[in-house]
C-alpha cells in the first residue's frame, strides 16, 4: 500500500511538471507571437498582425494592439468593440497593474475611430477623456485636439491645445509642426518660423516642415532660404520615397526573401545615414533566420554601421566575424581594409584590398584604395596602376583624378597632366576645398600663379577658417611679386 502511494506521488509530480513545461512553451510561443505581431503593425502588415496577436496570451495590452490593427484596416466596428471591451475589463477591475494605461489607449483609439468617421464631437469627447484622466496619452490627446480644432476653423482653440500638448511633451515634433502651419494660416509668419525652426531641430527628417518654412520664409521675402528649404524638402521627399519602396519590398516579400528584402532596406537606410533604422533592420533578420550566411549579414551590417560612425574596433570586430562566418564577399574585405586603414594599420588594409580584388578584378573602391596606400608608400608606377584603372572603371569617381593629380605632383611627373586630372576632380566635386587646393598647389609648381591663387581662393570659401591655406595664398602672392 505505501509502494503504491510512493508510485501515485511520483506520478503526480511528473504530471506537474509536464504541466510546468508546457505551461512556459505556451508563454514563449506566446511573447514569440507578441513580438511578431508587433513587427507587423510597425511595417503595416495588419492582417498579419491580427493574427499573431490573437495567439498571445489575452491581456490589455494586446487586445489594444489588435484594436488598432482593426481600425488601420477601416474595420471600425471590430476595433470599437474591442476598444469598448478593454473599457469593460477595466471597469470590472479584470485586467490588474497599469490598467491607466490600456484605459488611456482605449479613449484614444475609440477617438481615432470617431474622427475617421467624422464624428467630431465624439471624438472630442474621448479625447477629453483622456486629458481628464491626466496619466498617459495627454499629450497625444490634446495634439488630436488641435487638429480637430484645426479643421473646424477654430484656430485659437487649436493653438492652445498644440500648446498643452508640447508642455507635457516638450520635444514633440508633430505638435511644433501643425503649431506652425497654424500660425502660418493667422499669417504671424515670424511665430511660423520659430516653430517649424523647432521641429527641424527635434526631427530634421520631416519633409513638409521645410516645404511649410519655404512658403513662410518667401512671405517674408527671404527668397534665399525659401529656396535652400524647398530645396531640402525636395531631397526628404526623394529619400521618403526610396525607402518607402524597399519598405513595401519586406511588406510583400514571402518568408524565403525576406532577408534579403530585410538587408536591402538596411543598406538603403544606410545611404541615408539613418543608422539606428539601419540596426533596427539587421536585427530583424535573426527573426526570419539564424544561419551562419545570415548572421555574417548581420555583423556586416553592423561593422558598416561602427564603422561609418567612427567606432573602428567595433567594425573591426564585427567585419572580421562575418568573414568568418562565411560572408567572403569583395564588399566585405574592402570595407575591413577601409577598417584596418582607419586604424593607421596599412599592412593588413593593404591584404583586405587585394582580398577584394581577387573575388571581384572591377571592383573600383579597393583599386582607389590601393592608389592611396601606394602613394603613401611612394611606389609611384604601383600607384598610377590603380587610380588609372579606377578611371577607366568609373570615369566620374573626383577621387581618383584627385589621387593621380596628387601622385604626379608629389613625384614631379607630367605636371600638365597633373593640373588637368585636378581640374576634373574640382569640376566632378566642386564643393571639396582639399581638391581645389590640390589644383591650387600643382599650378603653384607649374609658375601659374594667378590660376593657382584662383584655386585656393575658391578653397578659402570652402573652408575659411583653414590656416593651411591662408598661408598658401601668401606664399603666392609674395612668390607672384
Amino acid at each position: 500500500m505505501q509502494v503504491l502511494r510512493k508510485m501515485k506521488r511520483k506520478h503526480l509530480w511528473q504530471l506537474i511538471a509536464l504541466c510546468l513545461f508546457l505551461g512556459s512553451v505556451q508563454c514563449v510561443h506566446s511573447q514569440d507571437a507578441y513580438q511578431l505581431g508587433e513587427e507587423a503593425l510597425q511595417y503595416g502588415n495588419y492582417e498579419q498582425a491580427i493574427q499573431y496577436l490573437k495567439n498571445t496570451t489575452p491581456t490589455g495590452k494586446s487586445r489594444i494592439r489588435i484594436g488598432f490593427a482593426y481600425s488601420q484596416l477601416g474595420r471600425y466596428r471590430e476595433a470599437t468593440d474591442t476598444y469598448q471591451e478593454v473599457l469593460r475589463l477595466v471597469n470590472a477591475g479584470e485586467l490588474g497593474q497599469q490598467t491607466h494605461v490600456v484605459k488611456a489607449q482605449a479613449f484614444i483609439g475609440l477617438g481615432f475611430i470617431a474622427y475617421q468617421q467624422g464624428k467630431f464631437d465624439d471624438a472630442i469627447q474621448y479625447y477629453k477623456s483622456v486629458v481628464e484622466q491626466n496619466t498617459v496619452g495627454v499629450s497625444k490627446a490634446q495634439h488630436n485636439l488641435g487638429k480637430i480644432y484645426a479643421g473646424r476653423g477654430e484656430i485659437e482653440k487649436a493653438i492652445d491645445a498644440h500648446q498643452h500638448a508640447i508642455s507635457r511633451e516638450p520635444n514633440f515634433a508633430e505638435a511644433y509642426f501643425h503649431l506652425g502651419v497654424l500660425y502660418s494660416r493667422k499669417q504671424d509668419w515670424q511665430a511660423a518660423i520659430t516653430a517649424l525652426q523647432k521641429t527641424v531641430t527635434i526631427s530634421p527628417l520631416m519633409p513638409n516642415t521645410h516645404y511649410q518654412l519655404a512658403r513662410c520664409y518667401r512671405q517674408i521675402g527671404e527668397v534665399q532660404k525659401a529656396e535652400k528649404a524647398m530645396e531640402r524638402f525636395r531631397s526628404l521627399k526623394k529619400v521618403e520615397t526610396d525607402i518607402q519602396k524597399y519598405l513595401e519590398a519586406v511588406f510583400s516579400a514571402d518568408t524565403d526573401n525576406k532577408v534579403t528584402a530585410l538587408v536591402q532596406l538596411a543598406y538603403t537606410y544606410l545611404k541615408y545615414e539613418r543608422y539606428e533604422a539601419a540596426a533596427r533592420e539587421f536585427q530583424r533578420i535573426s527573426v526570419y533566420s539564424t544561419s551562419d550566411v545570415d548572421t555574417a549579414q548581420i555583423h556586416a551590417g553592423y561593422g558598416r554601421i561602427a564603422l561609418e560612425q567612427g567606432d573602428i574596433s567595433e567594425a573591426l570586430k564585427h567585419y572580421n566575424r562575418a568573414i568568418q562566418l562565411g560572408l567572403k564577399s569583395a564588399e566585405t574585405y574592402h570595407y575591413l581594409g577601409i577598417a584596418y586603414m582607419q586604424n593607421r594599420d596599412a599592412k593588413r588594409a593593404l591584404k583586405q584590398f587585394k582580398s577584394a580584388l581577387t573575388l571581384n578584378s572591377d571592383y573600383a573602391d579597393s583599386h582607389l584604395m590601393l592608389g592611396t596606400l601606394y602613394t603613401t608608400d611612394g611606389k609611384f608606377e604601383t600607384a598610377e596602376k590603380h587610380y588609372k584603372k579606377t578611371i577607366s572603371l568609373v570615369p566620374e569617381m573626383a577621387a581618383a583624378h584627385h589621387g593621380i593629380a596628387y601622385l604626379y605632383g608629389k613625384h614631379n611627373r607630367d605636371l600638365d597632366q597633373a593640373i588637368a586630372s585636378a581640374r576634373k576632380a574640382v569640376e566632378l566635386s566642386p564643393s571639396s576645398a582639399p581638391y581645389h587646393n590640390t589644383l591650387s598647389w600643382l599650378c603653384f609648381k607649374r609658375g601659374k600663379y594667378d590660376a593657382a591663387e584662383a584655386a585656393l581662393l575658391k578653397a578659402i570659401k570652402l573652408a575659411p577658417d583653414n590656416p593651411v591655406y591662408q598661408e598658401g595664398l601668401k606664399e603666392i602672392r609674395e612668390n607672384r611679386k
